[in-house]
C-alpha cells in the first residue's frame, strides 16, 4: 500500500518504559492521534509474554511510567485533571499496578515532570519549574517587560525561560511538595542515593553562564535543606548519572573542555570513585547517548540515563553506525552487546537482570522488546501494526571515498520506476546520523514515484570520534563530497535520473541544502530547505545555542565571530546563494529558536528580489523539530507540500 501523507494521522508510537522490581511485568506508553491531538496512555504486558492491556483510559496524556520498589504502586505523569478536564499542567499521578483509579500526587502551578521513587518507597523526587521568575518585570500573566541577564534565557520547544527547572521532593502519599535546589540554575535529572538520604541532580551552577550550559553532579539531603555538593565533574558536559545499589556512581559524559558540536554527541562512561572519574569501556569509540533520529523514532538526540543490571555493571544504550543497541558496561572496564543488528533502541528499563527496550527494527515501528542472550524477544505488537502496510525496506550500501574512508548510503527506490526523479536528504546536526528507519518523507516520496537517497557523512555521529570531528574544520566543504559520492552512487545504480534531482534537508541538513545550492549550480532541480542555517554570524547571536556556532567549528576559523569574521561570512550559505536558480521551498517554525525564522527571511528575501522561484511556508506555534512533534495538521500539510514541490518542479 502506497504511503500518502493523510496516513500520517494513524500514527502510533510507543515512547516510555518501565519494569517492575520483580522482573515480571512491563509498563509502556502508547501514543495516538486522536481529532487532530495527541494522546498517550499507559499499557502493561508480562515479561514472560502475553496479552497487553491498557491501564489507563482518560482523554489525556499519561506519560513517564515508574513502578515502586514494593512493585504495588505505578507513579507517571498526565495532564488531566481531578475534575476530568484535559490539557491542564502536567502534574505527578499515582494508581495501583494491578489497576484502579488514579490520584493526583502533586499541584504546581507550573506543573510536575518526571518522578524517581526513593528506595524505601516513601518519597518522590521529581522535576518541575522552579517557581520564581528569572526575567519578568511586574505581573507574570502580564509582564511590563522582561530583563534580561542571562545568556541561557531561551531554549528550543521552551521559549523563554522565564523560570527554571527544579529538584523537588514529595511525599509518595501525597503532601506539600518542597523545593531542593535553588532557582537561580536549571536542574536536568535527578538521582536517589541508595540509602534514601540524598538527592543527586545534574546542574550548572556558574554565575554567570556564558557560553551553553556544561551539567555536573552535586547532591543535596534530602529530609532538610542544604548546600549544594559536588557529586562527580568532568571536564565537559555530564549527560545522565546513575547511582547504584551499593553507592557505586556511573555518570554519562565528556571529558573534552570547552564543548563542541562533536563532543556534544560522543558521550562516554565513567565511574566516579571518591571523587575521581575513571572511563569506562576505554576502547568503545561511540557515544553512549541516541544520536540518531526521525519522525519513527520516539524521542530526539539525547541521552538515555544508564540502569543498573547488578552492583557491577550498568545499562546504556549506545549509538553505532546510525544503530542503537543496549550495552553492559562493567565497573571493571569490560563493555558487552547484549542485542545487534538494524535496530534503534530509544527507551531503556532493566531489573532482576531483566532488560526491556523500545526498539525500531529496521524500517519498521517502535515496539518493546526483551533483551535477552544477545537477542531481542518481542512483547507488545499494538505499536508498529498501523506501519506495516507502509513499511519500506532501504538499499543499505557501504561506500569507498576516493580519500579512503567509508560512507554508509542509504535508498528507496521510487514505487514502479528506474531511474526516476530523486531526491537528496540531508541529515541535521551535523553531529547526529540518519538510522535504518526511513522517515515518513522517504517513504511519501518514493511512493510519489521520487527516489529517495541518503547517508551519513563525516560529520555524523557513532562512527568514530574522528569521523564525527571531521566538519568542524569546513562545514560545507568537508561533508559534501561525501553527500555527491551518494547521488553519483544512486544515478550508476539506475535509482535516480540525473537531470531530475532535487535535495532538501532541515537543520544543518537546511545548510547544506542551501549550500549545495548556491555552490553547485545547476546540479539540483529543486530543493526543500527546512529551518535552515544560512547565516552562521546571525545564529551567533539568534540561537539558543549560539556560542557553539563558532568560526573554529563551522569554517575552521578563529573560534570567536571577531577572530574570523570574513571566514565567517564566506563560510555561510547565504554568500553564494544568489547564484541558484532552482526552485527553493523554505519551511519556517515561527518559534523556532535553535534556527530562527529571520534565518530562512534572509534568502527568501535575496531570491526573491533576484526573481528567482522561492516559496517561503510558515508554520505558527511550532518549534525546530515540528516534523516529529508539531500539531499533526501542520505533520501533514508539510508532507503535502514537500511531495508537490518535488512532483511540480522535477
Amino acid at each position: 500500500m502506497a504511503f500518502r501523507p493523510q496516513d500520517l494521522l494513524r500514527q502510533v508510537m510507543i515512547t516510555d518504559v518501565a519494569i517492575s522490581p520483580d522482573g515480571q511485568k512491563v509498563v509502556y506508553a502508547r501514543r495516538t492521534i486522536e481529532g487532530n491531538t495527541y494522546r498517550t496512555r499507559l499499557w502493561r504486558v508480562p515479561y514472560a509474554g502475553g496479552r497487553a492491556e491498557r491501564l489507563t483510559t482518560a482523554d489525556a496524556n499519561d506519560g513517564s511510567p515508574a513502578i515502586s520498589p514494593d512493585g504495588r504502586t505505578l507513579l507517571f505523569v498526565s495532564d488531566r485533571s481531578s475534575e476530568g478536564t484535559k490539557d491542564h499542567p502536567a502534574q505527578l499521578w499515582t494508581m495501583p499496578l494491578g489497576g484502579g483509579e488514579p490520584a493526583r500526587l502533586t499541584d504546581l502551578a507550573k506543573g510536575a515532570g518526571p518522578g524517581r521513587w526513593s528506595p524505601d518507597g516513601r518519597r518522590i523526587a521529581f522535576l518541575a519549574p522552579s517557581g520564581e521568575d528569572r526575567f519578568i518585570v511586574g505581573e507574570h500573566e502580564d509582564p511590563i517587560a522582561r530583563r534580561i541577564i542571562e545568556y541561557t534565557w531561551r531554549l528550543d520547544g521552551v521559549g523563554v525561560r522565564d523560570q527554571h527547572t527544579s529538584a523537588w521532593v514529595v511525599a509518595a502519599r501525597g503532601g506539600r511538595a518542597r523545593r531542593m535546589t535553588d532557582p537561580s540554575y536549571e536542574v536536568s535529572q535527578v538521582a536517589w542515593s541508595p540509602d534514601g538520604e540524598r538527592v543527586g541532580f545534574l546542574a550548572d551552577r556558574r554565575t554567570p553562564i556564558t557560553t551553553i550550559e556544561e551539567p555536573q553532579a552535586w547532591w543535596v539531603r534530602a529530609a532538610e535543606p542544604s548546600p549544594p555538593r559536588s557529586l562527580a565533574s568532568l571536564p565537559g558536559e555530564i549527560g545522565a548519572i546513575a547511582w547504584g545499589p551499593d553507592g557505586a556512581l556511573v555518570v554519562i559524559g565528556s571529558d573534552e573542555p570547552d564543548q563542541t558540536w562533536a563532543a556534544s554527541t560522543e558521550l562516554r562512561a565513567f565511574a566516579v570513585e571518591r571523587g575521581r572519574a575513571r572511563r569506562l569501556a576505554p576502547d568503545l569509540d561511540r557515544p553512549l547517548a541516541q544520536t540518531s533520529y526521525g519522525d519513527l523514532l520516539a524521542g530526539a538526540p539525547d541521552v538515555v540515563p544508564p540502569v543498573w543490571l547488578d552492583d557491577r555493571s550498568v545499562c546504556a544504550l549506545v549509538s553505532d553506525r546510525g544503530r542503537i543497541h543496549p550495552w553492559r558496561i562493567g565497573l571493571d572496564g569490560s563493555a558487552e552487546r547484549l542485542a545487534a543488528g538494524d535496530m534503534v533502541a530509544t527507551g531503556l528499563a532493566a531489573s532482576a537482570g531483566r532488560v526491556v527496550v523500545v526498539v525500531n527494527e529496521g524500517a519498521n515501528a517502535g515496539e518493546v522488546f526483551a533483551a535477552e542472550d544477545g537477542r531481542l524477544r518481542r512483547l507488545t505488537r499494538n505499536g508498529s501494526r498501523w506501519w506495516g502496510p507502509f513499511r519500506r525496506e532501504p538499499r543499505n550500501v557501504t561506500l569507498t571515498h576516493p580519500d579512503g574512508h567509508d560512507v554508509e548510503v542509504w535508498a528507496l527506490p521510487a514505487r514502479g520506476r528506474r531511474r526516476a526523479p530523486a531526491v537528496l536528504d540531508i541529515h541535521g546536526g551535523p553531529n547526529a546520523s540518519f538510522p535504518p528507519t526511513p522517515w515518513t518523507e522517504m517513504v511519501a516520496l518514493a511512493d510519489a514515484g521520487i527516489s529517495v537517497v541518503y547517508a551519513n557523512p563525516r560529520g555524523s555521529a557513532s562512527y568514530g570520534r574522528s569521523y564525527t570531528s571531521a566538519t568542524e574544520g569546513g562545514w560545507g566543504r568537508i561533508d559534501a563530497s561525501d553527500q555527491f559520492l551518494a547521488v553519483d552512487w544512486a544515478v550508476a545504480e539506475g535509482i535516480a535520473d540525473p537531470e531530475r534531482l532535487g535535495v532538501m534537508g532541515l537543520s544543518y541538513g537546511g545548510f547544506m541544502t542551501n549550500w549545495l545550492l548556491g555552490r553547485h549550480p545547476g546540479r539540483f532541480k529543486a530543493g526543500v530547505s527546512e529551518n535552515p542555517v544560512t547565516d552562521l554570524l546571525g545564529m551567533f547571536g539568534s540561537s539558543d545555542v549560539g556560542t557553539m556556532i563558532r568560526a573554529s567549528r563551522a569554517i575552521g576559523g578563529g573560534g570567536v565571530p571577531w577572530d574570523g569574521l570574513d571566514d565567517m561570512i564566506a563560510g555561510s550559505p547565504f554568500t553564494e546563494l544568489h547564484r541558484n536558480e532552482a526552485p527553493l521551498l523554505l519551511l519556517v517554525c515561527e518559534e523556532d529558536r535553535r534556527c530562527p525564522p529571520e534565518q530562512s527571511e534572509l534568502i527568501f528575501a535575496m531570491l526573491k528580489h533576484l526573481g528567482r522561484a522561492v516559496e517561503m511556508v510558515r508554520y505558527p506555534a511550532e518549534s525546530h523539530v515540528m516534523f516529529i512533534i508539531g500539531r499533526p495538521d501542520r505533520r501533514v500539510d508539510r508532507l503535502e507540500r514537500i511531495v508537490g514541490w518535488f512532483r511540480h518542479h522535477l
